[in-house]
């Protein structure tokens, strides 16, 4: 099975980083992701309108291309949990988690026995290999991620739970959700959202769980991994449209309109 670059970086202390794709349907988004130089593609299907079918199609492209595939999923269910890993993600990551049992779950869902309770099936699951059973299973376990989003007041009230969960690998904040979850929305920089987020990674420094952070301006993710986060979910592929064809828009009124 593929190793999992993104996990062992992580397991390094390195800081790795991804855009979230959710208006892409093509492979060459994948392939130019890959080119850039990112580590891992975060898919999102709990706010983006892919289907299955495409999903697997871009999943299966990612690890063709060297670049990490992470779904995350609508909510916290078996059936979606297990037909991403069953895709062929390396990841998955669910959103709004407040419990440590909700964590817990998460890592039944996605790990097959005896670490958890994911059923075994499907071609696409290594990549098309012809895998020994037992190997293949013990590479899923070894190689799959699960990420957990912190995104509201309990789930930060919850966080030293949730971090001591074995099997986690990331907690991520959603910082628009949790800022209006702590009645501060859209106001990064206010004293309780980034209290908050000190207590996140405080909480999971000890369980060598990496702190996640996502920013739509590559720039503003430096605040974040000076306070020690390693996870870097770097803009989104609607806003990289949107920030090249206003700068080439602007570009083209500078000389277009004179005279």
């Amino acid at each position: 099975m593929q190793k999992n670059r993104v996990k062992a970086a992580l397991r390094e202390g390195r800081a790795v980083s991804g855009p979230i794709l959710g208006e892409a349907r093509g492979v060459g988004t994948v392939k130019m992701m890959a080119l850039a130089g990112h580590d891992f593609l975060f898919l999102d299907m709990e706010h983006a309108m892919f289907d299955w079918e495409t999903m697997l199609t871009l999943v299966q492209t990612a690890l063709l291309t060297d670049i990490c595939p992470l779904v995350r999923v609508t909510d916290l269910a078996y059936p979606l949990v297990a037909r991403a890993l069953d895709a062929g993600a390396q990841g998955v990551i669910i959103p709004r988690v407040e419990t440590r049992e909700q964590a817990e779950q998460a890592v039944n869902f996605a790990k097959y026995p005896p670490l958890g309770r994911r059923g075994a099936g499907g071609e696409a699951r290594y990549g098309y290999e012809r895998r020994p059973i037992g190997i293949a299973v013990e590479e899923a376990n070894a190689e799959g991620m699960v990420i957990v989003q912190i995104e509201s007041r309990d789930g930060v009230a919850a966080i030293d739970g949730i971090a001591a969960v074995p099997g986690l690998d990331v907690v991520c904040v959603g910082p628009q959700d949790l800022s209006i979850s702590l009645g501060v929305p859209g106001d990064f920089d206010h004293p309780s959202f980034v209290d908050a987020l000190r207590r996140i990674v405080a909480a999971c420094a000890p369980h060598h769980v990496a702190v996640g952070m996502v920013e739509r301006e590559a720039s503003a993710l430096r605040r974040w991994h000076e306070m020690g986060m390693r996870f870097l979910a770097c803009n989104n592929d609607a806003n990289m449209l949107h920030q090249a064809a206003t700068r080439d828009v602007a570009t083209l009124r500078e000389f277009v309109n004179r005279g």
